[in-house]
């Protein structure tokens, strides 16, 4: 199956581009030759080597993927880094769920305690024994932070590990927080829309709504190698009248909307940003690296 023809472009800055050259380095000398490239059903069933070659740099993307995701979100940021970080080290409780999930569970109160409260968590990483590579849950665990509604004492992670890391942990499991000075300055965050407050009640307007879904689900599973499973932000809800408009031509289509309904639709929530998306997968001589820039949405607005 060939992959949908989506328009991606390389995410921009010297760090990501030197990134990339050293992952597509990896490639050139990591992957099998011609003659034992994994093109063909047949030849992955005669040499299991070769699939433990692919499991392996399917690992090491992951790794390299954890720090093009930390540079991108360096490059997003316009403050400057905080001057006094801080690196805590918390115990979670991490148990074995269905489907191969591990169940993660870590008080609140804990990832900030006896620091000022405008510290948030930077990066997340998880070691499930000492041995293991740190497996990076900032995304999962800020996604969980953020939830609205009525804060519980403890917050619970559902998380599906990578294939190297796919095992129960034997009690040893560290958290390793790295967290910074919130900024007070600098450009609005895309996320922070002023008197939004939705008018038809909680969760009823235009928003980003985060689905956890794998290759299986989305028909890829037979051309992308990596990553196995995907946090796919979707813009959902109802545009009511001016909310988070995207331009004069919205507030206009929804006035006209409110006058002539039959004729003019309302705005409907659109992805007003996105997020860099990085896939590795298949192709006729090999294996391939591509960015897709448009594909994961970062924020929403009604146009």
């Amino acid at each position: 199956m060939a992959p949908p023809a989506l328009q991606a472009q390389p995410p921009g800055g010297s760090q990501l581009r030197f990134l990339l050259f050293l992952l597509l380095l990896l490639l050139l000398l990591s992957w099998p030759s011609q003659g034992d490239a994994l093109t063909m059903p047949e030849q992955r069933r005669s040499r299991p080597e070769s699939q433990l070659n692919a499991d392996e740099l399917r690992g090491r993307f992951q790794d390299l993927l954890s720090r093009l995701h930390a540079n991108q979100s360096r490059e997003d940021s316009n403050s400057e880094p905080s001057p006094d970080p801080a690196v805590r080290i918390l115990n979670p409780e991490v148990r074995l769920g269905s489907h191969g999930q591990l169940l993660l569970r870590v008080n609140r109160a804990s990832l900030t305690q006896g620091l000022p409260e405008a510290y948030r968590v930077h990066r997340a990483l998880l070691l499930l024994t000492p041995t293991t590579r740190p497996w990076d849950i900032t995304r999962p665990l800020k996604r969980a932070i953020s939830l609205r509604g009525p804060r519980a004492p403890a917050l619970r992670l559902r998380l599906t590990p990578p294939p190297d890391l796919a095992m129960l942990p034997s009690g040893g499991a560290q958290l390793e927080l790295h967290l910074r000075m919130a900024a007070g300055r600098g450009r609005r965050s895309t996320h922070a829309h002023p008197r939004d407050s939705c008018p038809l009640g909680p969760g009823r307007c235009c928003h980003l709504e985060t689905v956890q879904t794998t290759l299986e689900d989305l028909g890829w599973s037979d051309w992308v190698l990596s990553p196995r499973q995907l946090q796919l932000s979707m813009c959902v809800g109802e545009c009511p009248h001016l909310y988070r408009s995207a331009n004069t031509h919205a507030q206009i289509k929804a006035r006209l909307h409110g006058l002539q309904p039959d004729r003019v639709p309302a705005p409907c929530c659109v992805p007003s940003s996105y997020t860099p998306v990085v896939l590795l997968h298949r192709t006729d001589s090999g294996v391939s690296l591509q960015t897709y820039d448009d594909l994961v949405a970062r924020g929403c607005h009604c146009a």
